[in-house]
């Protein structure tokens, strides 16, 4: 991809225009990080059907064979995006990242236990349990303000 700047003392505010032989995905999130807008919902598979998943709904997003799932109050989705892209999509959020494996929302998280050294068990609202793996542990910390 090419990028130009052009130094305009007319210009009062920036403008960015794009020259492409066709929207594709690329340019779809390039224009809505642009934008300032994120995607407010992710596509999820079921069942041969495709699903809309509002992030709010998203308990986490784990990886497991290879593949990429969310799990939400209504069930466990298969997603297409990978672990890190959704991390990236997320940043700033109340997602974080717990492991290789694992991406937390944290406004499910009902406790935090620090007792065992160099982890963190997580318990979900939920009634499931999650690791904290030792490379993250200082990510939640900071995000928790520890």
């Amino acid at each position: 991809m090419d990028v130009e700047i052009k130094i305009d003392n007319k210009c009062k505010s920036p403008k960015i225009v794009i020259y492409t032989d066709k929207i594709t995905r690329p340019i779809n999130d390039l224009v809505n990080k642009l934008s300032g807008e994120t995607s407010k919902m992710l596509t999820g598979f079921k069942d041969d059907e495709v699903y809309l998943i509002n992030p709010e709904e998203i308990i986490n997003i784990y990886s497991e064979n290879h593949r990429i799932f969310v799990r939400t109050k209504l069930g466990i989705y298969k997603l297409k995006t990978r672990l890190y892209e959704l991390e990236e999509m997320f940043e700033g959020t109340h997602f974080i990242r717990i492991s290789n494996s694992e991406i937390v929302n944290f406004k499910y998280v009902e406790s935090l236990d620090m007792s065992m050294s160099g982890t963190i068990s997580i318990k979900l609202k939920t009634g499931g349990n999650s690791f904290v793996s030792r490379r993250y542990v200082n990510k939640i910390k900071e995000y928790l303000g520890l």
